[in-house]
């Protein structure tokens, strides 16, 4: 019902006012009419005792004694009544002598009998005779030592209720001016306290919508004023701890969102309840529809569903590495830990990375290793037998000698190739050797290169046609450009039949151009073209090591087109010759 402070407080005091002053009024008013009652008491009982004291026993046995009574009632203006020591009544100042002889006996009336007994006495009470309130006071009269009657005198209670109208009156009008008061007292009273109150509360909704910045005015004092002082305090603590929790929380965020590792978190029954954007990539799932989901439902993959219950169930992290095959297919490392809330388990943090091409680079290092030794044990083994050969006395055989060195020699020039070939390879790959790109026409690149190439290309008497259009020029790297033409028209030759033909040829695409290397060679067969552009992979090794290379020379060849911006291809079906292509940005 009372809403606010300010009216509950002044209520309370208007009730406290209002209470302290009828308390008041009726204390008050309790003093001020027995102060009436007993003066009017004490008046009654002085004319009673005036008349006790004039009237003598021959007065009271006289036939005149009523008439008596009337003279004296008068002169008092109350009503005199003389009672015998029996009750019986002698005379009344307000009756004549025949009603007065029908009078009942008065030995019972409180006020009487207490006179009788040495001392004067009252009473408050209704009158039988006169039918109205009377108040009574009895004196006693005493003759020889002895009472011998009673003098009462009796006033109308009109008196004591016109003095006690007029005292109520006055005491009301008193107490309306002081509730008066009262009232506007409590309104200024309550308005002093409830102001500061109102200052504090308003800032603390201002404090509750996140306003920090709102400062409490400390114009009051005392224990408001402190707890101002402290409300104040408390806001620039909150609003300090509030932008490092933001800090905290937008850098969380940032990491959460632009961490390459695929992070998700579920609860404690394996459901998601957070995923971060790499998960959506490399998943293809989204966020707003797999939370809440079962991690097997979004992932189906039960080995992470596994890896996420044992940390769970475990209560200790996880970390395996596990194989994806569907919805994608690859490697995954996948760290699991378990989330604490008051000591229970309240779900699991899984990061994953995927590790695909990490080891697939690992397999390839251990491949390359095992034929890096290969190709150098074949021709180191060569040598060394050749060697021993000349050592244990084929040295003196001149014949024979000649054509061991001519072998030791040859395979010497095949390692030199490997180690040279490595090296190139081992530079384009570190980006140590950077491209120097220059305005090149490929038409004039290509010539020359095939005029270098002639003592070769004679030797197998091929025939190379330069298609490429005398306009076409790319932004490239001359000599590295070079080593490309040299590789591809090397294998055209090598691995054509015995009348090569090979032809380089141009073709316009959208930003690139395309360059092509073809020839009516053996071919390559299907399973190996994809792997072709590896380091030291052979589709026929056997002839591939007879004409002396070293397997390195398609890598050569990606390595540089790539440090170009462009990209390698192959065309080719066994027997049908082969079209090697690399793009080039115009």
């Amino acid at each position: 019902m009372f809403k606010t402070f300010r009216l509950r407080l002044f209520i309370s005091y208007l009730a406290l006012s209002a209470a302290v002053l009828a308390t008041a009024f009726f204390l008050v008013y309790q003093r001020i009419e027995s102060a009436e009652l007993s003066s009017l008491r004490s008046k009654l009982s002085e004319e009673a005792s005036l008349v006790s004291a004039q009237l003598r026993s021959s007065d009271l046995a006289s036939p005149g004694i009523n008439g008596l009574a009337h003279s004296l009632g008068s002169k008092l203006r109350s009503r005199l009544t003389l009672i015998n020591a029996d009750g019986r009544v002698l005379a009344d100042s307000e009756l004549d002598d025949a009603a007065v002889k029908t009078m009942e006996n008065h030995l019972d009336r409180p006020e009487v009998s207490g006179a009788l007994e040495g001392s004067a006495s009252y009473d408050l009470r209704r009158s039988v005779t006169l039918g109205k309130v009377m108040l009574y006071a009895a004196y006693p009269v005493s003759s020889g030592g002895h009472i011998g009657a009673v003098a009462r005198l009796a006033v109308p209670a009109e008196q004591l209720e016109a003095a006690r109208a007029i005292l109520k009156k006055a005491l009301l009008a008193a107490l309306a001016l002081s509730l008066l008061l009262s009232f506007f007292l409590s309104i200024a009273v309550s308005a002093g306290f409830s102001r500061p109150f109102d200052k504090i509360v308003y800032a603390s909704k201002k404090f509750a919508v996140g306003d920090f910045s709102y400062k409490i005015q400390k114009d009051f004092h005392g224990e408001m004023g402190k707890l101002a002082e402290t409300l104040n305090s408390m806001s620039a603590a909150i609003e300090e701890n509030l932008k490092r929790v933001e800090l905290q929380s937008q850098q969380l965020a940032a990491a959460f969102e632009n961490m390459a590792e695929g992070v998700l978190m579920t609860g404690p029954d394996a459901r998601l309840t957070a995923l971060n954007p790499a998960i959506e990539r490399m998943f293809g799932v989204k966020a707003e529809s797999s939370i809440s989901k079962p991690l097997l439902e979004i992932i189906p993959n039960a080995s992470l569903s596994g890896i996420c219950s044992r940390a769970i169930s475990g209560r200790k992290a996880v970390s395996e590495e596990t194989e994806f095959s569907s919805p994608i297919k690859g490697i995954f490392s996948v760290n699991a830990s378990p989330m604490f809330r008051g000591g229970d388990v309240s779900g699991c943090l899984m990061v994953l990375h995927d590790v695909t091409e990490v080891r697939r680079l690992e397999d390839k290092r251990r491949d390359f290793v095992a034929n890096v030794s290969h190709e150098l044990k074949t021709p180191l083994t060569a040598i060394r037998g050749y060697v021993e050969t000349l050592m244990e006395g084929a040295i003196n055989d001149k014949e024979n000698a000649m054509e061991f060195l001519g072998v030791i020699h040859a395979q010497a020039k095949r390692l030199d190739n490997i180690v040279s070939d490595l090296l190139k390879l081992s530079s384009l790959e570190s980006y140590a050797d950077r491209v120097k790109k220059e305005d090149v026409g490929l038409k004039y690149l290509a010539d020359s290169l095939i005029a270098g190439l002639s003592s070769v290309f004679n030797a197998k008497k091929a025939s190379v046609s330069n298609l490429l259009p005398v306009s076409l020029r790319v932004n490239a790297d001359p000599e590295k450009l070079g080593q490309v033409f040299i590789n591809l028209l090397d294998n055209a030759v090598k691995f054509s039949t015995e009348v090569p033909k090979v032809e380089i040829s141009a073709q316009e695409l959208p930003g690139a151009v395309k360059i092509s290397v073809k020839d009516n060679g053996i071919g390559i067969p299907q399973e190996h073209l994809a792997r072709v552009f590896e380091r030291f992979y052979r589709a026929d090794k056997a002839r591939s090591r007879e004409m002396g290379g070293t397997g390195l020379g398609l890598s050569i060849v990606k390595h540089v087109v790539e440090l170009h911006g462009g990209s390698v291809g192959v065309e080719s079906a066994e027997g049908l010759g082969s079209t090697f292509w690399f793009n080039l940005p115009k």
